[in-house]
C-alpha cells in the first residue's frame, strides 16, 4: 500500500512538472501568467482522465481496479435484493437446463471411451451390398463374428495392433462359496487380449490375459467392476484370490477394474468379466447367429455360431498396413465358407460381404441410438431458453441502467472513460451469472441423474457416466461467461449512451413521444419469437406421447402382470426344465386374484428378438424370416390377443402329437398374400408344423415398431426354456406382486425370479424417450413464456413511466381513457405479431429436424400453430393489463405539474 501510495505521488508530481514546464515556455513567447497556464492545461488535456489512463497500465493499479469493479458490483446488487433474486434464480434456471442437457448429451452421444487413445480403436462388422449397417447398438448381426473368424483376423494383423473379443452382457446367478443368497449379475465374456487391447490396467489385482482364455485351461477367472465391488462384495481387498458362484461354475476372482470403466458399451455396466472360453461351463447363449442347424450344448467356440463384437486397437501409423490385411483374410474365410453351402443364392449372398472398419472412440450405445436425435432436439430448446433468459436480464439491466443516467453523466464528466464503465457494468453482470451458474450447476447435478434414470428404464443405477465430471463443469463455466456477456453488453453500452444523453440539471423523462425504449422493444420481440417457437415444439412434442399412449398394443393391458426368471442360469436343465413351466403355472394360478396365467419364452414390450429362417409350404425352398414365440397353453386368451381364424394352444398340443404354430396378420400378409393359411405347413429344416390359427397383429416388442411376421409354436412342443409369466389378475395389480413372487419362490426354491412388472409399468417404459422429450419440452416452453411475458410487462410499464408527461397532454386535451390503453394496447399487439410471425418462420425452419421426433402429427400441423397463437396471444394480453390499466389512471393534473 505504501509503495502504490508513493507511485500516486510521484505521479501528480510528474504531471506537475509538466504543467509548470509548459507554463514557463509560454510566459517565454509573451503570455500572461494566468493565459499561461490555461493554455499549459488546455494542452495537456484532463488531468483526472490522464491519471487514469496512466494507472491502467499498472498492475497493482489494474487489481485494484476490478477489486472496486467487484465491491461496487456486490453493493449494487445487494441494495437490489428483489432484482438480484429474480435474475440469480431465472439464470440459475437458464444455465442449469442446459448443463443438465449437455450432461445427458455428452455421456451418451459425445464422450470417448475412457479408455487411453480411443482414436486409435476399430469397430468391425460385415458389410454388405444392401448398405452400412447401424454401429450405435451394437447387437446386430453384422456385429457378429464366429470364434475362427476372430482368431484368423488376430493372425492376420499380427504386429500392426491388437484385437478383442467381446459378448453382450448376460444375466448370470452368482453367489458366494457356501452362502444361500443368490442374485442376478450382469456378465461380459471377453478374449485373453480385451483388457490389453482397451489399455485397461486393474485398481486391484490384475487384468485377464491371454492364458486366462485357454481353451484347455482347467481353473477359471474373473474380473469384477469396481461398483461391483464397493456395493455387493464390501469393497475389501480380501476378495482378490476368493472364488465365487457364478451360473453353478466356481471362479477366482484376480482383479477389480479401474473406476469409471465400464467396458464397450457406454450405457451398460457390467458387474464381471470371465473368459470367453467359459462359454459353455457357465451356459451363456444369447445374441448370436447360425447359418443352419448346430447343437447349442456344445462349445461355440468349435463351432460355425457369429456371437462375439471385434474391437481393435491400431496405431495410426499401421492403419494403411493392417486393415487391408484383415480384408484379405476375411475374404479368404468367406470363399472357405462358401465351399460348405449348397444353395447358390444363400453363397452368392455370403461373398457380397466385405469387412469394414469403423472409428469406435465412444464405443456402443443403444442409448444413442434412441436418444440422439431428441438430445440435440433438447439442446436446441434449452439454448434457446437461455437467449430468452438472457433477454430478459438484459432488458431489466438496460432500464435500469437508462434510470441511472444522472449517476453516469456524473461520472462522466469527472473524467471516467468509457471503457471504465462498460468493465464495471460487465462486473455486475458476470457476478449475476456465476450466482447463477453455481446455482445451475448445483440444479444440474440433481436433474441429470434424475433424467438419466428415466432414460435407462429402472436399472438399479446410471453409469458413471452420466454423473456430471470435468467437461461438463468447463461446459457449465463457458456457458456462464458466455450468458453473462451476453446480456451484459447491451446495458452496458446502453447505460453510457443514457449517461451522455443526461444533463445533470435536466429531468430524466423524455420528451413527449420519445419514450426510449427501442432496444427493449427489440428483446422483447425475439423473446416471443422464440416463446412461440418453443411453445409449438412442446405441443407437437405432447401430441406425439399422446398419440403413442393411443396406439393399440394389440393386447389387453389392464390388471396384466409379468414375471421374468431365467431357469437355465438358474441350473435347470433335462426333464426338470421341460416340466417347470406347468408348475409355475398351477402355482401361479393358485394365487387368489388371478384368473388366467400363461408362460412364454419372450415377454410382451421386453423388447425379446428371437428370429428364424423358415420354409413355408407352397413357398418354393428359399427361407422367411419369422420372429418366434413359444407359448403355452391358453397363452392368448390370458393376454387378450384376439384369434381371426384357427384354435387356441390346448392340451391336445403335447410332444407327441402333430407340431403346431399360430400365424400373426403381418405374417399372413407377407407370405400367403392375404389368404387363409391354416392347414399350411412350416418349418424350418422340413415342413413339419400345421398352421392351426391366425391372431391379430400386436406390437410384443416395442409401440415405436410396426408387428413383424411373427409364429407362435406351442411350448409344449418346444425344447425352450420358458422366460416369463403372464397374469391376468382381478384385483389391483400392485396387490398381488408380492404374494406372486412369494408363491413361485415356495414353489420352486432354486429358480430366481426377477422383476414382477405390471404391463402399464413396461409400456411407460417404452415410451420413456417420447415422455422425456414432451415434460422437457413442456418444461422449456412454460419457463420461457413467463419469462417473456414478464419481459414484456416490464418494458410497457417501464414505457408507460417514460411516457407519463405525453399521456397527461394527450387526456387534457381530450383523450379518452380507451384511447390511452390503445396506446399500450398496440405497442403489444405489434410485440405479438412480430412474435408469432418469427416464431412460426423458425418452426418452419425447425420442420425437417422435428419430424423425426414425432408420432402421427406434422410438423407444421395447422391446429397446432392456431394454438400456440391463442397461447401467446393470451400471455400478451395478461401481461399488458396492468401497464395498459396503469396508463388509463394517470391525472393529468398530477402529470402536468411534475412537467
Amino acid at each position: 500500500m505504501m509503495r502504490h501510495k508513493r507511485a500516486l505521488q510521484d505521479l501528480d508530481q510528474d504531471i506537475r512538472d509538466h504543467i509548470e514546464r509548459e507554463t514557463d515556455e509560454n510566459i517565454e513567447r509573451g503570455m500572461p501568467p494566468e493565459d499561461a497556464r490555461r493554455a499549459a492545461l488546455r494542452k495537456f488535456g484532463n488531468v483526472l482522465r490522464v491519471k487514469e489512463d496512466t494507472r491502467w497500465v499498472w498492475i497493482p493499479q489494474w487489481f485494484d481496479e476490478v477489486r472496486q469493479d467487484v465491491r461496487y458490483a456486490l453493493r449494487a446488487l445487494r441494495r437490489t435484493p428483489g432484482f438480484t433474486a429474480i435474475a440469480v434464480l431465472t439464470l440459475a434456471l437458464g444455465i442449469g437446463a442446459n448443463t443438465t442437457i449437455f450432461t445427458l448429451l455428452d455421456a451418451v452421444v459425445l464422450a470417448p471411451l475412457p479408455v487411453p487413445a480411443p482414436h486409435e480403436l476399430f469397430a468391425f462388422y460385415e458389410n454388405s451390398k444392401d448398405g452400412t449397417p447401424d454401429q450405435d447398438g451394437g447387437t446386430g448381426p453384422s456385429l457378429r463374428f464366429s470364434y475362427h473368424r476372430f482368431e484368423r483376423l488376430q493372425h492376420a494383423l499380427g504386429s500392426h495392433g491388437s484385437l478383442a473379443a467381446v459378448t453382450r452382457s448376460a444375466r448370470l446367478v452368482e453367489h458366494g462359496p457356501g452362502s444361500g443368497e443368490r442374485r442376478y449379475v450382469r456378465a461380459q465374456l471377453v478374449s485373453g487380449g480385451y483388457f490389453s487391447t482397451l489399455g485397461i490396467t486393474a485398481a486391484r489385482g490384475r487384468m485377464l490375459g491371454a492364458d486366462d482364455a485357454r481353451i484347455d485351461r482347467e481353473s477359471s477367472v474373473a474380473v469384477v467392476s469396481d461398483r461391483f465391488w464397493r456395493q455387493s462384495l464390501g469393497g475389501s481387498a480380501a476378495v482378490l484370490g476368493q472364488s465365487i458362484i457364478v451360473n453353478d461354475v466356481a471362479v477366482t476372482i484376480v482383479g477389480v477394474a479401474p473406476p469409471g470403466f465400464v467396458g464397450l458399451w457406454s450405457d451398460s455396466e457390467p458387474d464381471l468379466w470371465l473368459p470367453l472360453t467359459l462359454q459353455r461351463p457357465i451356459r451363456y447363449a444369447t445374441n448370436y447367429s447360425t447359418r443352419g442347424p448346430f447343437d447349442v450344448s456344445q462349445p461355440w467356440v468349435s463351432q460355425d455360431v457369429t456371437w462375439l463384437n471385434l474391437v481393435a486397437r491400431i496405431p495410426a501409423g499401421d492403419v494403411g498396413i493392417a486393415l487391408p490385411a484383415m480384408q484379405v483374410a476375411y475374404r479368404e474365410g468367406q470363399l472357405e465358407q462358401a465351399t460348405q453351402i449348397a444353395d447358390p443364392k444363400d453363397r452368392e449372398s455370403l461373398l457380397t460381404h466385405t469387412l469394414a472398419a469403423a472409428p469406435f472412440a465412444q464405443g456402443f450405445s443403444g442409448l444413442r441410438r434412441r436418444y440422439s436425435t431428441v438430445l440435440f432436439a433438447l439442446t436446441a430448446m434449452a439454448g434457446l431458453l437461455l437467449v430468452v433468459t438472457c433477454a430478459n436480464i438484459a432488458s431489466l439491466l438496460l432500464a435500469r441502467a437508462t434510470a441511472r443516467g444522472r449517476d453516469l453523466a456524473i461520472r462522466l464528466s469527472l473524467g471516467a472513460t468509457t471503457s471504465r464503465l462498460v468493465r464495471q457494468y460487465l462486473t455486475e453482470s458476470l457476478a449475476l451469472a456465476l450466482l447463477g451458474g453455481i446455482g445451475g450447476t448445483a440444479l444440474s447435478r440433481w436433474a441429470s441423474a434424475l433424467l438419466a434414470g428415466e432414460m435407462l428404464s429402472g436399472s438399479p443405477a446410471p453409469p458413471v457416466a452420466f454423473t456430471p465430471g470435468t467437461r461438463v463443469l468447463a461446459f457449465a463455466t463457458a456457458v456462464t461467461l458466455v450468458t453473462a456477456l451476453a446480456f451484459g453488453l447491451a446495458p452496458a453500452f446502453g447505460a453510457i449512451a443514457a449517461g451522455k444523453r443526461a444533463t445533470l440539471a435536466g429531468n430524466q423523462r423524455e420528451s413527449v413521444g420519445h419514450a426510449r425504449t427501442g432496444g427493449l422493444q427489440w428483446l422483447v420481440a425475439g423473446q416471443l419469437a422464440l416463446s412461440v417457437a418453443l411453445v409449438a415444439a412442446a405441443a407437437l412434442l405432447g401430441r406425439t406421447l399422446v398419440n403413442f399412449l393411443r396406439v393399440d398394443p394389440g393386447f389387453a393391458t389392464e390388471r396384466l402382470l409379468s414375471v421374468s426368471f431365467d431357469p437355465v442360469s438358474s441350473g435347470y436343465s433335462g426333464d426338470r426344465l421341460q416340466t417347470l413351466a406347468r408348475r409355475l403355472l398351477m402355482a401361479a394360478a393358485a394365487v387368489p386374484g388371478v384368473t388366467g396365467v400363461s408362460a412364454a419364452t419372450c415377454g410382451l414390450i421386453a423388447g425379446c428378438n428371437d428370429s428364424g429362417g423358415f420354409q413355408i409350404e407352397g413357398l418354393g425352398p428359399t427361407d422367411r424370416s419369422l420372429n418366434e414365440n413359444r407359448v403355452s397353453a391358453g397363452y392368448f386368451a390370458t393376454v387378450g390377443i384376439p384369434f381371426v381364424a384357427g384354435r387356441e394352444f390346448d392340451e391336445r398340443d403335447t410332444a407327441r402329437s402333430q407340431r403346431v404354430a399360430i400365424l400373426n396378420e403381418t405374417a399372413v400378409r407377407a407370405y400367403f398374400g392375404g389368404r387363409n393359411p391354416i392347414g399350411r405347413r412350416i418349418g424350418t429344416s422340413a415342413l413339419d408344423t400345421e398352421i392351426v390359427g391366425v391372431v391379430r397383429d400386436a406390437h410384443t416388442q416395442t409401440l415405436h415398431e410396426d408387428p413383424v411376421p411373427t409364429a407362435y409354436f406351442a411350448l409344449d412342443q418346444s425344447a425352450a426354456a420358458p422366460g416369463t409369466l403372464d397374469l391376468r389378475v382381478a384385483a389391483g395389480v400392485g396387490e398381488l406382486e408380492q404374494a406372486v413372487r412369494e408363491t413361485l419362490r415356495r414353489t420352486e426354491p432354486d429358480l430366481l425370479i426377477g422383476a414382477v412388472t405390471p404391463m402399464s409399468t413396461r409400456i411407460a417404459r417404452d415410451l420413456a424417450r417420447e415422455r422425456l422429450a414432451a415434460l422437457l419440452a413442456f418444461g422449456f416452453a412454460a419457463l420461457t413464456l413467463l419469462l417473456s411475458a414478464l419481459g414484456l410487462h416490464g418494458m410497457l410499464s417501464y414505457g408507460v413511466a417514460q411516457r407519463t408527461q405525453e399521456i397527461g397532454v394527450r387526456m387534457a386535451l381530450g383523450a379518452r381513457r380507451t384511447e390511452v390503453v390503445w396506446l399500450v394496447g398496440r405497442q403489444s399487439a405489434k410485440l405479438a405479431a412480430f412474435g408469432i410471425i418469427g416464431g412460426i418462420g423458425t418452426t418452419v425452419a425447425a420442420s425437417r429436424y422435428l419430424s423425426a421426433l414425432l408420432y402421427g402429427v406434422s410438423p407444421l400441423d395447422p391446429a397446432t400453430l392456431v394454438l400456440v397463437v391463442l397461447v401467446l396471444t393470451a400471455v400478451v394480453f395478461l401481461a399488458s393489463l396492468l401497464p395498459a390499466r396503469r396508463a388509463s389512471t394517470v391525472d393529468p393534473l398530477i402529470a402536468l405539474r411534475n412537467q
